[in-house]
């Protein structure tokens, strides 16, 4: 999991190499490697995929942004090139406002697009806590999805949020389990494959809401799961299982300033291995993409 820098002169026997020469060399190998290049993949990361990219590093946030509607796009037109429609969910935080570089995008297909959410708090929509209302004000307010295909929790059932999570997730799951395999494909598994996943992570290594060493990490189903004692406020939330989150055909990682740079490294480094249940987000396996800004790289 850690990152390997190589240069033209990695293979060369240093014996060849007059003392003079090897310090020239050297300079100008560290100064390769210290300077950064838009979309670097740099880094070649056992994401939990043999074949997967290491992380791609923009020098600005602005970048990520635009990186990150590409992928988007790009994985909506597959999805509905295949079947007719894009099945996409979103995390909350940060993340939201990454999804502004979606906006003014020209020839989107948004009629058919689908869009969930890997994890809401039990709020109403207006609450400034709801992921829904957030991206609602990000994007999902000035682009043409009708509203029946934004998947948000129902409001109704959390007018406040004590006492409201396992309602909440019961709805949530039913619905899902309802729609056609057109709008969200089932494996054989019996779990949903998602076609994107675009997930943020906390200071504490969490996914969705599934936090640090809780024993939500190790339930299997239903596919929506409730929690009463999220240790980051408001307590009661719904959440995707790990084996939902890891069953989605593409996973999207951002991570964007220096806030972020510890804990992606952290991440990164542990899902190397066999991932850390202390780290859920190094749990998630399949194929995974990292969208970084330099700050958020700068720990690799």
């Amino acid at each position: 999991g850690t990152v390997r820098r190589t240069n033209m002169w990695s293979c060369a026997s240093s014996a060849t190499l007059s003392p003079s020469v090897l310090q020239r060399t050297n300079l100008r190998a560290t100064r390769r490697s210290d300077s950064r290049v838009r979309g670097s993949t740099r880094a070649r990361t056992k994401m939990g995929s043999s074949n997967a990219d290491g992380p791609k590093i923009f020098p600005e946030s602005s970048q990520v942004a635009d990186a990150l509607a590409d992928l988007t796009m790009k994985a909506a037109d597959e999805a509905i090139k295949e079947r007719g429609s894009f099945a996409v969910a979103v995390a909350g935080g940060s993340l939201i406002n990454l999804l502004g570089g979606l906006k003014g995008k020209q020839d989107v297909d948004w009629s058919n697009w689908h869009v969930f959410w890997v994890d809401e708090r039990c709020v109403p929509h207006s609450d400034p806590d709801s992921n829904f209302g957030g991206a609602v004000k990000a994007l999902l307010g000035e682009v043409p999805i009708p509203s029946t295909q934004l998947y948000a929790i129902d409001e109704s059932l959390c007018p406040q949020n004590a006492g409201a999570a396992k309602a909440c997730a019961e709805e949530y799951d039913a619905r899902l389990k309802s729609l056609s395999r057109e709008i969200l494909p089932v494996s054989g598994a019996g779990l949903p494959v998602f076609d994107l996943l675009l997930l943020g992570f906390g200071p504490d290594g969490h996914i969705c809401s599934l936090f640090p060493d809780h024993a939500l990490l190790s339930v299997t189903e239903p596919w929506i799961l409730p929690i009463a004692d999220s240790p980051k406020p408001p307590p009661e939330r719904i959440t995707f299982s790990l084996p939902v989150v890891n069953a989605a055909k593409s996973k999207c990682f951002t991570a964007v300033g220096e806030g972020k740079a510890e804990m992606a490294a952290t991440i990164i480094k542990k899902s190397s291995s066999s991932g850390d249940s202390f780290v859920p987000a190094s749990l998630v396996t399949g194929d995974i993409v990292w969208l970084m800004d330099e700050a958020g790289a700068s720990k690799l």
